[in-house]
């Protein structure tokens, strides 16, 4: 198939283009390039790579917990991070378990919403209405401390079936644990609760050192908590940043949205206060967001974006969790982007969408080999039914879907291998700033309805191969020369070939994992 018929084809598919590109995250390129021992007959890729050097945990943040912390401590290093819901990627949002793990990184400041009961126990919760965390629809300033705290928030919609079911927290408990030894962004959810919340902080001689007053740049609250010695930071919307400036003299702290356009984010830093963005999920936002001069990071995945675990060889999916760095393409509160864990497999519900596996990522060897299975429980086993793997990606930014017919151009290069539920494959190059990739390589499929099948992508200095198999033994490959791109992160792909709309048939993969090439296999053949 010419690039041409394969690029048409594929603009019926909605073929996935790539998000917002940042600032490369450490250690996103692959060592290319050189000879390789074992190798001798190939040829060498005519490219220029970086080494990955192994990744580092990132700086300004203690790698064990300590403290006391007090605001000015906080601020004295050049950047800063602070838990975001307690890290509401890593562990049920805004719980005690989600604080202490938090601070147990090493972190100094931890984020916290407050409303309160009908009877007036401040609570730590981000919504007014209980229904997406816990399942029950309870407003709270309309309901009792006493059946407010037989509520449990329930993650496992988003972070896995294991997860633990945690309660909602006392202001009382959590001011308890760490107003003396940590920094707290604390906000009056509702803005009514002022009063009352001030008057628990009496209770904490140095609270004025630790607790910063956290609400809408624009809110009257501001004031009344400056009048009573506390720091504020204040937060704009993406819509409100023009007017920055004229409200910038009510706060200490300035905010704004982590995606916020680059020239608003340059002009509030501009005003010469520190900067804090809010919510931070991904390496590459960090990195985009410290080359515009940010210097606060409100982070909703410590562990991933802080560096602190190593990228792991396999998934793991059998365990009922999401591992951090994990995520799809869209965090929104609502959770609903999250896939389906379905025994020790990842459940698309057969929307448009893609999934980063930040935990098994940047792939660090010279060549690598990322197998995985996949399959479509429910269809008919036709290639109209489409999934795949993005690849080569130079950093973990989203891999954005088409919506309403329109694949937005890509803003960072790589591959893409896309499988059809007959195991057909498709390999295609995507160039920052193209809509189609071009393609590479097609091959015809042999896969029955429902089967489960094994891929396997092999990325090595003199090209891409890629390979499936299904039950009885055939297998059937791809393979090109193309050395364009040799980035660190992968995502996974669902409803990429469905005509007509943005959705497609379930899709699950499963048994993930990542193996270095030896010096054998380097060549491809």
């Amino acid at each position: 198939m010419n690039s041409g018929a394969w690029g048409a084809a594929v603009g019926r598919r909605r073929f996935l283009a790539l998000a917002a590109q940042g600032a490369v995250a450490a250690g996103s390129a692959l060592a290319v390039g050189g000879t390789l021992a074992g190798c001798a007959g190939c040829p060498q890729a005519a490219v220029t790579g970086t080494a990955v050097p192994t990744l580092a945990p990132v700086p300004d943040v203690p790698l064990q917990p300590a403290g006391p912390y007090s605001i000015g401590n906080l601020l004295s290093t050049k950047n800063f991070y602070i838990a975001h819901r307690g890290s509401g990627d890593n562990w049920p949002e805004h719980t005690m378990l989600a604080y202490s793990q938090s601070v147990a990184l090493g972190l100094k400041a931890i984020e916290v919403s407050v409303w309160a009961s009908s009877d007036g126990v401040l609570l730590c919760h981000h919504d007014a209405s209980t229904l997406r965390t816990t399942g029950h629809d309870f407003q709270i300033p309309a309901t009792p401390y006493a059946a407010l705290a037989q509520l449990r928030v329930d993650a496992r919609a988003w972070l896995g079936p294991a997860t633990a079911q945690e309660p909602i927290p006392r202001l009382r408990d959590v001011l308890d644990a760490f107003a003396r030894s940590h920094v707290i962004f604390l906000e009056d959810k509702g803005g009514t609760n002022a009063d009352a919340i001030i008057t628990m902080l009496q209770d904490y001689p140095e609270s004025r050192d630790h607790i910063v007053w956290k609400q809408p740049a624009m809110s009257p609250g501001h004031l009344y908590a400056r009048q009573r010695g506390y720091t504020t930071w204040g937060y704009f919307t993406s819509k409100e940043l023009d007017r920055a400036a004229d409200f910038q003299d009510r706060v200490d702290l300035l905010g704004v949205p982590t995606l916020a356009a680059e020239a608003p984010i340059r002009q509030l830093v501009a005003l010469g206060k520190p900067v804090i963005a809010w919510e931070v999920h991904r390496r590459w936002e960090r990195d985009r967001l410290q080359r515009l001069g940010v210097r606060g990071m409100m982070c909703s995945n410590v562990p991933y974006v802080l560096q602190r675990l190593a990228p792991a060889s396999t998934d793991s999916l059998g365990q009922g969790s999401r591992a951090a760095g994990d995520l799809p393409w869209k965090t929104d509160s609502d959770w609903a982007e999250q896939p389906a864990f379905v025994d020790d497999a990842l459940r698309f519900g057969g929307a448009a969408g893609s999934y980063t596996v930040g935990s098994m990522a940047p792939l660090a060897a010279p060549g690598w080999r990322l197998d995985v299975e996949l399959r479509w429980p429910d269809s008919g086993g036709t290639g109209g039914q489409r999934a795949g793997i993005a690849f080569a990606l130079g950093d973990d930014s989203p891999v954005l879907p088409a919506t309403n017919g329109t694949a937005p151009a890509a803003t960072q290069g790589g591959y893409r291998l896309e499988i059809g539920a007959d195991g057909s494959l498709e390999l295609g190059r995507t160039d920052k700033g193209q809509v189609q990739p071009v393609s590479l390589a097609s091959a015809a499929g042999g896969a029955g309805s429902g089967q489960w099948l094994r891929v396997r992508v092999e990325m090595a200095p003199v090209g891409i191969r890629a390979s499936a198999s299904a039950d009885g033994g055939r297998t059937w490959s791809v393979q090109s020369n193309d050395t364009a791109f040799r980035g660190g992160y992968f995502a996974l792909l669902s409803g990429t070939g469905t005509p007509g709309n943005d959705g497609g048939a379930a899709v699950e993969f499963r048994n993930l994992a990542v193996t270095a090439l030896s010096a054998q296999e380097m060549c491809l053949v």
